[in-house]
């Protein structure tokens, strides 16, 4: 019987022990999914204030463009 209590009490510290080691490394991989979190929210931040300046801008026809009226014949006044 001392036997089979030992056995259990092994069983018991190894399931301890391997669910140690998974709190360990699902925290690190917490940690690391907050970090890339961060980062992406800092992009998008950035990226944000970028899209909101270029929306903002007054348009311009590039150097040397000059737009001409063409009359399509085929279309009905």
């Amino acid at each position: 019987m001392a036997a089979t209590v030992k056995s259990d009490d092994n069983s018991v510290v190894r399931n301890e022990a391997f669910l140690e080691v998974e709190v360990q490394s699902l925290t690190a991989r917490v940690k690391e999914l907050e970090y890339d979190c961060a980062n992406l929210t800092q992009s998008n931040s950035e990226l944000s204030e970028r899209v909101k300046k270029l929306a903002s801008r007054q348009p311009a026809w590039p150097k040397g463009y000059r737009p001409q009226k063409r009359h399509n014949s085929s279309r009905p006044n």
